[in-house]
């Protein structure tokens, strides 16, 4: 899997690029110190999997900078990642197409364990029960479909969900389909996205 690491920082990104590379799959990783150095490379030719983007950039920054990143290379997966661990960024950057907010005071392993989630298909934020998201009214979900819900979030599949909530496949797939018409979307990623951004579930 390659990596596009965007951070003005020069010591975070050796830092980051390190603990990548000792994984046991190998990852490459390219760097870029700003959101203009990333958009200048050739994005057919970097072609990352996932790019990760610090919110606090010199030039464009912030959102902008995800917007235009999503532009360049739709099929990239973008993880937010950020000093400040305010709810504002990571609900406002979920609602724009990242899937994971980490904050940079996270341990190694807390962070690689973050971005193996989102890797796997999943969508993150950290501690989201401490982010104060307030609940969006006029969803009605029933305890066991918050329970579902929560656990599509870190994109178990429907064998995995019913194994881990004890019930059948078909039963999760009802599940599944009502958790859909209540958010109104028509996939996982978007039904997470929903459920951390709206407040439905608690952690990740």
């Amino acid at each position: 899997m390659r990596f596009l690491l965007i951070d003005d920082h020069a010591l975070f990104r050796f830092g980051l690029r390190a603990l990548l590379m000792s994984l046991p799959d190998g990852h490459e990783v390219v760097e870029a110190p700003s959101c203009e150095a990333a958009l200048a490379l050739d994005a057919a030719v970097v072609a990352p999997d996932v790019v990760v983007l610090d919110l606090t950039l010199p030039g464009i920054q912030g959102l902008e900078g995800l917007e235009r990143l999503r532009a360049w290379h739709p099929p990239a997966t973008i993880v937010v990642m950020s000093a400040a661990e305010g709810p504002e960024w990571a609900v406002e950057g979920l609602r724009r197409g990242a899937r994971g907010f980490i904050p940079k005071s996270l341990s190694p392993a807390a962070m690689v364990q973050a971005l193996e989630q989102v890797m796997r298909g999943g969508v993150h934020v950290h501690a989201l029960d401490t982010l104060g998201v307030a609940r969006r009214t006029g969803i009605e979900l029933t305890p066991r479909q918050r329970q579902v819900l929560g656990l599509l979030t870190q994109n178990y599949s429907n064998k995995a969900i019913a194994r881990t909530l004890d019930m059948s496949v078909n039963t999760v797939r009802v599940h599944v389909a009502a958790i859909f018409g209540a958010l109104e979307v028509d996939n996982r990623v978007d039904a997470a996205r929903m459920a951390i951004t709206q407040g439905l579930i608690n952690g990740v």
